[in-house]
């Protein structure tokens, strides 16, 4: 799309998921406001979730069996993207209003390489929705809009918080507005949380600190209400 003689990058949103047919319908409209392509990268769904992709007109779907390794699923997924500039999605996320009003005009800048966005970790299913405020827990910047460069793959030794290289990334910022909704703990129990974290250890055991993050309880006094909204609603 061209305004005037300025060519409006195109942006990819790529997801990652199995067996999140519960959620994905948000995950989809979330990154649909936005979007130019979806690229969605199925491990190996057990249930509706790569039916319930396919109905979405800008997507994208493949396939690879998840091997617990994420920064390998998520650089196959980087690979296939075909924009300008990527946003990578969790399938539990969504995106605040405030944050996609901005993404245009983030992506046009021509020093930028990337942002890193902060995300509140949503405790509950009503509104107004609710987050941590715990140190752990919040802003918890993440870097996850980026322009479509090689450079941006996850070191795969890494295979469960991964993070990119720091050295060679170029300009980038924090943003101030805008942010990331994650559902994580929402959508979970305390047992499939516990559960989460174990199989997470077992994989990485460098991961335990880290993974403390899904344990919330401890934090429940540091509850505090979103900042920003979100146009679909949460149910």
């Amino acid at each position: 799309m061209y305004q005037g003689s300025v060519r409006t990058p195109k942006l990819s949103v790529m997801i990652t998921g199995q067996d999140v047919a519960r959620f994905v319908p948000r995950v989809l409209a979330s990154a649909r406001r936005v979007a130019d392509e979806i690229v969605f990268v199925d491990g190996g769904s057990r249930d509706h979730t790569v039916e319930i992709a396919a109905r979405e007109k800008i997507a994208r779907i493949f396939t690879r069996p998840f091997n617990g390794n994420f920064a390998e699923q998520k650089n196959f997924g980087l690979a296939r993207c075909r924009g300008d500039w990527i946003l990578l999605l969790d399938s539990d996320e969504l995106l605040g209003d405030e944050l996609c009003e901005q993404i245009p005009k983030l992506t046009r800048s021509w020093s930028m390489r990337w942002y890193k966005i902060p995300r509140y970790w949503v405790v509950g299913d009503v509104r107004p929705l609710r987050h941590i405020a715990s140190r752990l827990h919040y802003p918890d910047y993440q870097l996850r809009l980026f322009r479509n460069s090689p450079f941006f793959r996850y070191p795969t030794n890494s295979p469960i918080h991964e993070h990119f290289p720091k050295r060679g990334r170029g300009f980038g910022r924090r943003l101030k507005r805008g942010h990331i909704f994650h559902f994580a703990i929402a959508l979970a129990s305390r047992a499939e949380r516990e559960e989460r974290t174990r199989r997470y250890e077992m994989i990485d055991p460098r991961s335990r600190e880290t993974n403390a993050i899904y344990l919330y309880e401890q934090y429940q006094h540091e509850v505090r209400e979103c900042a920003d909204s979100l146009t679909e609603e949460f149910g």
